[in-house]
This record gives C-alpha cells, structure tokens and sequence, in this order.
C-alpha cells in the first residue's frame, strides 16, 4: 500500500490489527488537520508537539475498541481535546494566560458545556448539528473556524475579507442563537 492510496477503514483496519504503519498512514493523511487544531490552543511550539504524541497514543489506545465512521472528525475531536487538556493544565500553571478568552467566551454564553458522564454527549452533539445546520454557510464557518479549530478573531475576518468587530458581533449573536437552542432541547446548561 502506498500511502497516498490509503483510506480511512484501512487505516482503522490496521489500527485493529495494532499494525503501527497505520499510524504512519493517519500522519500522512491527517497530520496538517490536527496540528493546526493543537496549535490554535497553544502558544509553545514544545507543547504541540508533545500533544502530537498524546494524540497518536490516544489514537492507538482508542481503536479499538471504538471503530469510528468518519476518521477525520475522530481525530479532529480528540485533538481539540488534548489541545484543551494542555490549555488547561497550562492554566493551572498559569503559564498561558492568553488564551483565556477563546475557551471563556462559549462559557459566558452557554455556560460550561457538560461532561458526557453529565449528559449524553449524543444528544449535545445532535442538538449542535442540527443547530449550525440552521445557521447561513458564511456565518457557520466562522463559527465553527473560532470554536473548533481555535482561529483567532483577526484571522477569520482576514479570511473573509471583515473587520474584527463584525466577526465578534457575528459570533457573538450565534452564541446567543447557540444559547436560545440549547434551552428550547432542554440542554439548558
């Protein structure tokens, strides 16, 4: 197999038969996604790096037993979750005090999202799909650009050609959205 002919079940499929060239493939494939969602998290280049590792071993450990559908967001949400992780335990350390901002501002809105064992993280993630579903495509890439893949507000609006403002009034008011449908579900958090 070459590894530009490789797709997702065969990697999964590797993954199963704890073949570590399966890892090999998923950094071919993957590895420009997951980085930069570790890197809109932190600052230090040392600290991505090491997140890279977590996220393989995460990777590893994970399948099986889990058989993801779609491999890309797999591994898109456990990098944003050991990006956080590290964002947080940096906090504690107070040793990355700028991103404090990006991770409070869903907070302020909507609370603090609830761990699965609060919830059933299948009904959130629902409930969120069928939510950015109701939203325009430009305002649903802006959103999904600043709370999943961690770009800053300045870049966002240098990719579409706004200003700051009108990005932050944009994502303010989907927040907003985001909060009036999360309780109309009862997932008032």
């Amino acid at each position: 197999m070459s590894n530009s002919t490789v797709n997702d079940s065969e990697i999964v499929g590797l993954l199963f038969e704890r073949d570590e060239k399966a890892l090999i493939y998923l950094s071919d494939k993957y590895s420009a996604l997951y980085t930069s969602i570790i890197r809109g998290t932190l600052d230090d280049e040392c600290d991505v790096q090491e997140c890279v590792d977590d996220l393989l071993l995460d990777v590893w450990n994970t399948i099986p037993p889990n058989r993801p559908q779609n491999l890309m967001a797999y591994v898109a949400k456990l990098a944003r979750r050991v990006g956080i992780d590290r964002f947080r335990h940096n906090m504690r350390q107070k040793r990355n005090p700028s991103h404090t901002v990006m991770l409070s501002e869903l907070e302020e809105s909507i609370g603090a999202l609830p761990s699965a064992s609060e919830r059933d993280e299948g009904e959130i993630a629902n409930t969120l799909n069928l939510f950015l579903a109701t939203l325009d495509a430009k305002t649903r890439v802006i959103f999904i650009r600043r709370y999943v893949y961690f770009e800053s507000v300045s870049s966002i609006a240098e990719r579409f050609n706004m200003s700051e403002n009108a990005v932050s009034v944009s994502l303010h008011r989907t927040r907003s959205k985001l909060k009036k449908s999360l309780k109309k579900e009862g997932l008032d958090i």
